[in-house]
């Protein structure tokens, strides 16, 4: 068991924090805190509390989706960050995951903050039709589409390259996104345009 209860978490989100994992310089830990199992799981509606897998569903869903997008695109690499397995920690069960780095092995920064610190440049619009292809071609259902569930980075499948770390797999009920691959990719195709539409908009006038 890796004890994660008295670190410090290297990112944070409402629902999940990041830690360095303790034995491997390339991998990290993602923990889905107390206060999201409490107000997600332990008192949403029954109806959100079916999944067999109980809070660690998202879990499930991610991996399914990271599997998928391997075998879809014949095994080329996924645009999907890669997951390596899951772990017990002291608090709660954990993700691991390989970290997407900067040449310096510090995280990568997120899309929006690239852009902030760069600006929008025309290699930012190939990196982003090229990350979008690949979208496309592994058929990911990219559920959470935006510029900060994107890092440009790399790790040991290549790089630096755009790459989707969370908000990905099928969340709806009726899993129209899994049935009908012309479907996905439209929805991807709307998502993808309002976050470029957005990054741009958001990036600074240089």
């Amino acid at each position: 068991m890796f004890r994660l209860a008295d670190a410090k978490p290297i990112a944070n989100g409402h629902i999940r924090e990041v830690y360095q994992h303790p034995d491997d310089a390339d991998l990290l830990i993602k923990v889905i805190t107390s206060a999201s199992i409490e107000e997600r799981w332990n008192q949403a509606p029954w109806f959100r509390r079916i999944a067999r897998s109980g809070p660690y569903k998202d879990f499930v869903r991610e991996f399914k989706e990271y599997v998928t997008s391997i075998y879809v695109g014949a095994y080329a690499t996924s645009p999907l960050a890669r997951i390596v397995g899951l772990e017990m920690t002291d608090i709660g069960m954990g993700q691991i995951v390989e970290k997407v780095r900067r040449p310096d092995g510090q995280l990568a920064p997120t899309l929006h903050s690239w852009v902030q610190s760069e600006g929008f440049s025309e290699r930012t619009r190939s990196e982003l039709e090229e990350f979008y292809a690949r979208l496309l071609s592994h058929n990911v259902i990219a559920a959470d589409l935006h510029a900060w569930n994107v890092v440009y980075g790399e790790d040991s499948r290549g790089g630096p390259r755009l790459v989707m770390i969370d908000g990905f797999g099928e969340k709806n009920i009726v899993p129209h996104c899994s049935m009908n691959r012309a479907h996905n990719a439209s929805r991807t195709k709307k998502k993808y345009e309002r976050m470029l539409k957005r990054t741009m908009a958001e990036a600074p006038k240089r």
